[in-house]
């Protein structure tokens, strides 16, 4: 390499390090931050979805799943001991009633021949009875940990729930075999669109 080409050489690849350093996603003018702190750790955005509905393809939802560290592998996340956090920020408000249909109808799609445990079924209607309505720009935010899972809705705790299970169910209500759309797992995933 000629000496005057590695100058130029490295001016690009300084120019070019700041962008591949800011992880950050746009996406339907959400922009979900690159990391996210979590009790003295620092979990780094995996990827970013879009939930849709129904053949009029409504956008509900922006989602970003953050990790300790970054991965494809839904199975590997969701067997994982280490945490894992969700952050939802709605594009399309729903009442509350709505609310508890999606969780419900998520629940028999992805326990519908009886996959779950029994068990679960209180701390899950806990956590179904302290989630609100949404208007545009609301967020959710799930936190999955060792300890259970918590939720935070406009960054204001609203079900913390000592059942690591119902956690790891949530989680995979999103990235499990059974999402509520295939292009909002992949983007969680990280993966290209298919």
């Amino acid at each position: 390499m000629t000496r005057k080409l590695l100058p130029a050489l490295l001016c690009a690849v300084l120019a070019v390090a700041p962008a591949l350093g800011a992880a950050a996603a746009a996406l339907e003018g959400v922009t979900l931050r690159d990391t996210y702190p979590l009790d003295g750790q620092t979990l780094v955005l995996n990827g970013a979805g879009l939930r849709t509905f129904s053949f009029l393809r409504i956008r509900v939802y922006v989602a970003g799943l953050y990790l300790t560290e970054r991965s494809h592998d839904a199975r590997a996340i969701l067997d994982s001991a280490e945490p894992k956090v969700i952050v939802m920020v709605f594009l399309h408000g729903a009442s509350k009633e709505r609310i508890s249909q999606q969780y419900h109808e998520g629940e028999q799609h992805n326990c519908g021949q009886g996959e779950c445990d029994a068990a679960d079924a209180a701390d899950f209607e806990r956590l179904v009875a302290a989630t609100p309505g949404v208007e545009p720009g609301d967020s959710f935010t799930y936190v999955v940990t060792d300890a259970g899972l918590r939720l935070y809705v406009n960054a204001r705790l609203v079900a913390d729930i000592p059942n690591r299970d119902l956690g790891r169910r949530m989680l995979a209500g999103f990235i499990g075999d059974h999402p509520p759309t295939p292009e909002l797992r992949r983007g969680l995933l990280g993966l290209p669109a298919g």
